[in-house]
C-alpha cells in the first residue's frame, strides 16, 4: 500500500479521550512521512489555533483543514482556502438559536480569524480546551470578524435533533453537523472536510486512490468518501463504520491511527 496523503480527524480519532497522543511515536512517523514525500493533514472541526496547539512541539510539515473545512492552511501559516459566514445569515442564526424553544439552553461560540468568541455564561474549562485565543463578549451578535463557524452545545442531549431543526430552517443557506465533544458546528452549506481535502488533493496532484483518511463522527463522512483507504475508528459511530472501507484494529485510546500509519508509510 502506497499512499501520498494521510488525513485524520482529532477528537475521538487521532487523540485519546484525555486529549493527548504519543508524541514521540508520531514525531518518528512524521519524520518518515516527510522523508517519503507524503503529506499529513489534520482535518478537524476544531478552531485552527486549537489544532495547532495540539501539535505544539511536533516538528515537520503539517497541513490543517480546520473549522470543518472552512479554513485550509499550510505549515507556514499561509491561508490556502477559506469560507466565512455572511453577517446577515450569522445574525439570523444566533437569533434563531436564542429564541427557538426547542433549542433552549444552547452553549454558543464563534470561531473567527482573529479569535474565538464566547459569552460569559459559556466560559468553562471544556470550552477553553476546544478553543484558543478566546475573547469573552457580552453579545455574540456584535462580533466583527471573519467567522468560519458557529458552534452550539446542549448538556446531556442527543444533538442530532437540534441539527435537524437548524438544517430545516436554514436549508440551502447553512448546514449543521455533529462534531467532537458533543458540539454542533454550523457552517456554509457547501463546506465540509472533504472540500478542504479535495483542494489539497488537487494542489498536490494526489488522486483518490492514494489518499487515506481516518474519522469517527458524522462530520467525517464526506472526507472518508474522498479516500480509497477510508478508516473508521473502532470506536466510531455506526454510520461511519458502514461507509468506510476499513476499520482500525485499535480504538482512539489505544493509538488506533498511529497503529495504521505504520503500515501506510
Amino acid at each position: 500500500m502506497k499512499v501520498a496523503l494521510i488525513a485524520s480527524d482529532l477528537d475521538g480519532t487521532f487523540l485519546r479521550d484525555d486529549h493527548d497522543f504519543d508524541h514521540a511515536r508520531f514525531q518518528a512517523q512524521l519524520d518518515q512521512i516527510n522523508a517519503n514525500g507524503q503529506h499529513f493533514v489534520v482535518a478537524s472541526g476544531n478552531q485552527l489555533q486549537h489544532c495547532i496547539d495540539v501539535f505544539d512541539g511536533i516538528q515537520g510539515e503539517l497541513t490543517y483543514v480546520a473549522e470543518n473545512g472552512g479554513l485550509v492552511i499550510d505549515n507556514h501559516g499561509h491561508v490556502l482556502h477559506e469560507s466565512v459566514l455572511t453577517p446577515p445569515v450569522l445574525a439570523e442564526l444566533l437569533a434563531f438559536v436564542g429564541t427557538e424553544p426547542a433549542l433552549a439552553g444552547a452553549g454558543m461560540s464563534l470561531s473567527g480569524k482573529q479569535a474565538a468568541y464566547i459569552r460569559p455564561i459559556d466560559d468553562s474549562d471544556l470550552m477553553r480546551y476546544f478553543l484558543s485565543n478566546i475573547a469573552v463578549v457580552a453579545d455574540l451578535a456584535t462580533v466583527d470578524d471573519h467567522i468560519y463557524k458557529a458552534t452550539f452545545s446542549w448538556d446531556n442531549q442527543d444533538i442530532n435533533q437540534q441539527a435537524a431543526i437548524i438544517n430545516q430552517h436554514f436549508k440551502g443557506r447553512l448546514r449543521a453537523t455533529v462534531s467532537g465533544g458533543n458540539g454542533l458546528d454550523v457552517i456554509n452549506p457547501n463546506v465540509n472536510k472533504a472540500q478542504g481535502l479535495a483542494y489539497l488533493q488537487q494542489r498536490w496532484q494526489v488522486p483518490f486512490s492514494r489518499t487515506a483518511a481516518f474519522g469517527d463522527n458524522g462530520n467525517d463522512l464526506e472526507m472518508l468518501r474522498e479516500a480509497e483507504y477510508s478508516f473508521a475508528m473502532r470506536n466510531a459511530i455506526a454510520p461511519v463504520k458502514a461507509m468506510a472501507t476499513y476499520q482500525t484494529r485499535l480504538d482512539n485510546n489505544h493509538d488506533g491511527v498511529l497503529h495504521e500509519i505504520d503500515a501506510l508509510i
